[in-house]
């Protein structure tokens, strides 16, 4: 039986509920309470919290129990997997479609049964309403903090690092200014406003001039955005109370507009919402604005001469021409997904893929040139038509490399496990009529040899097995996808150009252009 075992910790320290110890745990309990042959497979998310479930462990996990490979999936609590209810029956019905049984050492539940499957759901349940109650004390000690001009949580801003200060008998969070980086980001806006750049042009001139950022990487639009307007460095003035104010957002009552007198930075706790991993911009209505406890370096008058020219280089983006066929699907070698690029000549239009990474990093980072659309479009039609009407095309594309040959594999090994047995059953029935016999040792040693043979040739069976069912899934999927390819190139001239991309995005799982072949797999 394949079991694999699952761990999760929220942070690094080495405790007695370490990834490792939950690993132990449940390979000792499967063996005390399944016993038999069985091989594992750990999987380990240390360092990702509950409500997270991008993580690459559990993604592991998923793709093993969708590729057939796993019998059991072993925890050690249920908010291993997940603290939030919606998640965890996502995942449990899942594994049911599957096939897969869930096994928690901590809980003495047997899902198998409908009590034991209701028993999972309460203690699912518990388990939610812990995560938010741990999340709603962990908010309101940060909102308190912001209300009061603490920093409430996370990194330092460029410009600022975090130290610990004295108040009240307690230690708090606030920021203290870091000279150099303050430089470096003056540097940036003076660049920025001189040249009248829009973000694209800023991201353009700074890797052009090789300015990156404090850690060396190369800067982006999103982290340019972010140093030019964030406000925690500008001088809480009257006049930037009133631009929030204006905004909607929610004034701290332990400053009112008469406290906004300069001599302090700004706090704005609330601006984003993290799930998964992502940030998420909250709407100003749920922005907490605050005085900080810190030394501001920028005045109010050059933050909103910044958000002036941003406003100014900002344009409602309209739909000037058809969307090609791959953008959205089509990668670089890479792995980088390929952008589209149009330049206006005399003759027209010509648009190009190009590689957003070599446009940002340069050639030593992609070495891939550009590539007509017209040209590479035309390309994957000549494919799609070879799968929609050669017999023999489909298995060619089909995602994995499995085939019908392991049908075949798996019949000789099932036939050699068959003699395996019988030559077993025929030793053990010699054995039982010559107990008492010198030969008697010998048929043992013989039975166990050849037992030591028939459970190595289970094994690979077991595993042939999988590879049938996963080449069968995958056929069917691949002969599914065809249908809708056939009857894209049937209609191809009836669809809009936004209803051929979405029908190439649905079909192709991959498409990579390595320069001189396009590759794609269903």
């Amino acid at each position: 039986m394949n079991i694999g075992l699952y761990s999760r910790k929220s942070n690094y320290k080495d405790t007695s509920e370490s990834t490792q110890m939950q690993l132990s745990v449940g390979r000792k309990y499967i063996e005390d309470h399944m016993p038999g042959p069985h091989s594992f497979f750990e999987y380990e998310d240390d360092g990702f919290v509950r409500t997270n479930t991008n993580r690459p462990g559990f993604k592991q996990m998923m793709a093993d129990v969708d590729a057939g490979l796993l019998d059991v999936i072993v925890a050690w609590k249920f908010d291993r997997i997940s603290g939030d209810m919606k998640d965890f029956c996502l995942f449990y019905s899942h594994l049911v479609e599957k096939g897969v049984r869930l096994v928690v050492v901590t809980e003495n539940i047997d899902t198998t049964t409908p009590l034991g499957e209701a028993m999972m759901y309460i203690a699912v349940v518990f388990a939610q309403l812990e995560v938010a109650n741990d999340s709603e004390r962990v908010t309101e000690n940060m909102l308190d903090l912001a209300k009061k001009g603490f920093w409430p949580g996370g990194p330092a801003p460029v410009g600022y690092e975090i130290i610990q200060i004295a108040h009240g008998g307690k230690s708090h969070k606030t920021l203290q200014p870091v000279p150099a980086q303050i430089e470096y980001k003056n540097q940036l806006i003076d660049t920025f406003l001189q040249g009248g750049y829009s973000l694209q042009g800023m991201e353009t001139y700074c890797k052009n001039n090789g300015i990156r950022t404090l850690r060396g990487a190369f800067l982006s639009t999103t982290q340019i955005y972010h140093m030019l307007t964030t406000p925690v460095c500008v001088a809480s003035t009257p006049a930037m109370y009133d631009y929030f104010q204006q905004k909607g957002c929610i004034m701290s009552e332990h400053f009112p507009r008469e406290k906004w007198d300069g001599k302090h930075g700004i706090i704005v706790y609330g601006r984003t919402t993290q799930k998964n991993g992502t940030h998420r911009l909250n709407p100003p209505e749920k922005w907490l604005v605050s005085v900080g406890k810190h030394e501001p370096y920028m005045d109010d008058e050059l933050f909103f001469r910044i958000l002036g020219q941003l406003k100014q280089n900002t344009f409602e983006r309209k739909k000037k021409y058809d969307i090609p066929l791959l953008k959205g699907t089509l990668r670089c070698s890479c792995g980088c997904l390929m952008q589209v690029s149009r330049k206006k000549k005399t003759h027209g239009v010509s648009s190009w893929y190009y590689c957003i990474k070599r446009m940002r990093k340069g050639v030593d980072a992609c070495p891939m040139g550009q590539i007509k659309i017209d040209l590479l479009d035309e390309k994957v039609l000549e494919i799609l038509r070879s799968i929609a009407y050669d017999e023999g095309a489909v298995e060619k594309y089909m995602a994995s490399s499995r085939s019908s040959s392991a049908v075949q594999r798996s019949a000789g090994v099932l036939r050699q496990m068959n003699m395996v047995k019988g030559k077993i059953d025929n030793l053990a029935g010699s054995l039982a009529q010559n107990q008492s016999s010198a030969a008697a040792k010998y048929i043992i040693e013989e039975i166990e040899r050849l037992d030591a043979q028939y459970q190595s040739l289970k094994a690979e069976h077991l595993s042939l097995a999988a590879d049938e069912r996963i080449a069968a899934r995958e056929l069917r999927s691949a002969n599914d996808k065809k249908k809708e390819i056939v009857h894209l190139l049937e209609n191809f001239d009836a669809f809009s150009a936004d209803e051929k991309n979405a029908i190439v995005k649905s079909v192709l799982k991959e498409c990579v252009w390595d320069g001189e072949t396009l590759f794609v797999t269903l």
